[in-house]
Formats: structure tokens, C-alpha cells, sequence
């Protein structure tokens, strides 16, 4: 006779853990048994430079209108 499994299922498990953590295990970690990195935005590390000047320039043009 089959055992019955104890404890949460793979879907129930997989709703108890935080988006930040999905977010590791794909990106930092790797997911699944093959580890699989997966890129989320699709962004290369250079980036994030660009998008740092992006945000600085918007900033600054709020702060000097007030």
C-alpha cells in the first residue's frame, strides 16, 4: 500500500514563499534541479547605468521645478 505524503504539496509550498524569494532562487541561485538562471527584465549589467543617469536626470529636473 502507497504511503500518503505528509506535509504541504509542491504548489502549496510554492505560495508560502515570497515573490523576493522566487526572485533569488531564478536569478542569484538557480531554479530547479538544473539550477536554470533566468534573467528577469532581460537587462545585461551595463544596464543599470543607464538607468541610474535616467532616474538621476528625472530627479533633478523635479527638484529644480519645485
Amino acid at each position: 500500500m502507497a504511503t500518503r505524503r505528509k506535509g504541504p504539496t509542491l504548489i502549496q509550498r510554492s505560495r508560502a514563499v515570497s515573490p523576493e524569494q522566487k526572485a533569488i532562487y531564478h536569478v542569484v541561485a538557480g531554479a530547479g534541479k538544473a539550477r536554470t538562471i533566468r534573467d528577469f527584465f532581460d537587462m545585461a549589467p551595463q544596464d543599470e547605468g543607464d538607468i541610474v543617469r535616467l532616474l538621476q536626470s528625472r530627479i533633478d529636473e523635479r527638484m529644480r521645478r519645485g
